[in-house]
């Protein structure tokens, strides 16, 4: 009886030890989990897409990608800020990436606790046909040819002591490759 005590005390003391971190949580995956989602589904969605739409900047691109019936559009969002937001009629939480399916109004949360600083920036990246980097964003840039993000997140606090290494997950530059270049 005594070794079942300390045993259900130490498995309770591991999973909140662990749920402190963020990681480990049968529904939160660790942070290189989500960030090999996040890559595979935004290195799938850039592939497939015939082209975006709507303005461009460091924390938001919106792919037009063919479906049977026509097309649909996502949002990939970047919340860098504190507290969740409202976007496209989905909350997206906060210092989080969102895929967000306009046709639907759902969101995925594909990666959590990213961090915005001059240190480990996180931001969606542009650049021309050449691989020249835009840095700039305005309503319309026609030369956007490759689009890629760079991100960095840690999961625990400070506080406690639990802070973890810091991540930095980056997709390779990828081509809209239904698009023409223009040269």
């Amino acid at each position: 009886m005594v070794m079942t005590a300390v045993l259900s005390s130490y498995v309770f003391l591991g999973k909140n030890f662990t749920r402190t971190l963020g990681i480990s949580s049968a529904n939160e995956p660790t942070l290189e989990s989500q960030g090999r989602r996040a890559v595979a589904y935004f290195t799938q969605d850039v592939q497939m897409a015939s082209g975006r739409t709507g303005t461009v900047s460091a924390t938001e691109v919106t792919l037009i990608l063919p479906t049977s019936s026509g097309t649909k559009n996502i949002t990939y969002y970047l919340n860098l800020t504190a507290s969740p937001v409202t976007v496209y009629s989905v909350t997206v939480r906060a210092n989080s990436l969102a895929r967000i399916d306009r046709s639907t109004s759902t969101s995925l949360t594909l990666l959590t606790n990213l961090l915005s600083t001059t240190a480990a920036p996180s931001s969606l990246k542009y650049a021309d046909a050449y691989g020249n980097p835009y840095t700039t964003y305005v309503d319309y840039l026609p030369g956007i040819k490759l689009i890629y993000f760079s991100l960095s997140a840690q999961a625990g606090s400070s506080s406690n002591g639990t802070l973890t290494q810091v991540y930095q997950f980056s997709s390779a530059p990828l081509l809209l490759r239904n698009t023409p270049l223009l040269y």
